[in-house]
């Protein structure tokens, strides 16, 4: 436990004691006895209480290691250290994550090759990442810092000898068999790209197995929000709208809110709802179509309007990898990368998602032969809700973004114990960046458990 927490408490236990003994004018003589009582008390239950909740909340957690590299060989053990705001050491008290996996106590021996993150939670408090390159030391490994880059980003590359030793100053890179100056590049051109490395051994010149990496541009992906309610018996027009527009285009991130009317609870009924709605301007009719959150997407719902922009160039990338531990704690990192920097206001959504949920839904359409609802029925027995939100990761519309300088990664990791009653099966995840009045700028979505790169 935290020192200052117990400190903090003791001191506070005397001070109302103090001041209760002054009141009722107890004689001075008893007061150093009582004191000394009331302090042992406060060390029993003060550590009783944080056993329960924390006393000292901390804002930030760092992770550090007994490494002195992030170059390792195979089979190497590395010890972290977490380190919360307030200087105390939380190492016994976080839980420690290697490429979003849980891992028991706070070392890792990395059996294979290859980039490994790790981090570190407490209290739902996200540390940083450590990066590890992890090589066979039986060879030397070629590094690319970056295998997808955005037009002008800058590559690095990196050749390790067999001793884990750093030999990128005497070698020389090849891009598409060009040799370049240093160890560096960075291109206007998209597409992909071959390296390679040479190096000198005994006397001889030797190269290194090719690898590729991308430049490329980021696409854009639409937000489509569709408030709605099983009770709504004008809703499936829309539910259908967006399944004309998910037939001619994955470029959209599709996001249902739903609300609970008069009849029987609404499954996938998000509790904030109100609040959301009254944050964006959402009026009380329904059905609701949003475009990129702010848009009205109005009858007879076209797809026009959203093809539009979808898959269209765009400045922004986002990329989300997630993991779900049996005990249901998820783990979400979102990287980001702009190629002008972030703007003032920018936002960062993060929503986790439920679909596949059986649920019967009123359908006004039922007499309608122009409706794929047609003669479904009223209501529509065991339909299918798909998309719905059921909780943010984030403030419910965003989280402040500062500052990100123009092509440099960005990245944030988020945690949320979900709750028994979602289907972990059918969970996914949308991540959204939005502009200082709620506007979409571009998204990204990911199933749970999915390692989704830049698109």
């Amino acid at each position: 436990m935290p020192k200052n927490s117990i400190l903090k408490c003791i001191l506070f236990e005397i001070s109302i004691t103090f001041a209760s003994i002054k009141k009722k004018k107890k004689p001075m003589k008893n007061v150093y006895y009582l004191i000394l009582l009331i302090a042992f008390g406060a060390i029993v239950s003060c550590s009783r209480s944080e056993e329960n909740t924390p006393i000292i909340i901390i804002n930030n957690l760092i992770v550090t290691s007994d490494s002195d590299d992030d170059v390792l060989t195979v089979n190497e053990v590395v010890n972290f250290i977490a380190t919360g705001d307030d200087g105390d050491d939380y190492t016994d008290l976080a839980t420690f994550y290697v490429n979003q996996v849980e891992i028991i106590g706070s070392s890792y021996e990395f059996e294979a090759e290859g980039i490994f993150s790790v981090n570190a939670i407490y209290e739902n408090v996200n540390s940083n990442d450590l990066e590890f390159n992890v090589i066979d030391g039986t060879e030397r490994v070629l590094i690319i810092d970056l295998h997808k880059a955005l037009r002008n980003q800058i590559i690095t590359f990196s050749l390790i000898d067999l001793d884990g030793s750093d030999i990128t100053s005497t070698s020389t890179f090849y891009v598409n068999n060009e040799a370049i100056a240093g160890n560096t590049f960075n291109s206007s051109q998209i597409g992909e790209f071959e390296v390679y490395a040479e190096y000198e051994l005994a006397g001889n010149t030797e190269t290194t197995e090719a690898q590729f990496f991308e430049i490329y541009i980021p696409k854009r992906k639409v937000v489509i929000e569709d408030y709605t309610g099983t009770w709504c018996g004008f809703c499936p027009i829309v539910t259908a709208a967006i399944d004309a527009t998910h037939a001619l285009t994955d470029d959209i991130a599709i996001v249902t809110i739903h609300k609970t009317g008069s009849g029987d609870p609404d499954l996938l009924h998000f509790p904030q709802v109100d609040e959301l709605k009254e944050a964006l301007g959402v009026d009380n009719g329904y059905p609701k179509g949003r475009i990129n959150r702010t848009t009205d997407w109005l009858s007879p719902y076209s797809p026009d309007e959203i093809l539009s922009m979808a898959g269209t160039d765009t400045n922004l990338a986002i990329a989300i990898n997630s993991t779900l531990s049996e005990t249901n704690e998820l783990v979400v990192k979102v990287d980001l990368v702009y190629e002008e920097g972030s703007m003032a206001g920018d936002k960062l959504v993060v929503y986790l998602l439920e679909s596949g949920v059986i649920q019967d839904q009123v359908n006004y359409y039922n007499n309608d032969p122009t409706s794929p609802y047609y003669q479904m029925g009223n209501p529509i027995p065991n339909f299918e809700h798909n998309h719905g939100l059921r909780n943010s990761l984030t403030n419910l519309t965003g989280d402040s973004i500062s500052g990100i300088p123009a092509l440099e990664e960005s990245t944030r990791t988020f945690s949320l114990t979900v709750p028994a009653n979602y289907n972990n099966e059918n969970l996914s995840i949308v991540v959204m960046v939005v502009s200082s009045d709620d506007t979409a700028r571009n998204a990204q979505f990911a199933d749970v458990g999915e390692n989704k790169s830049y698109e």
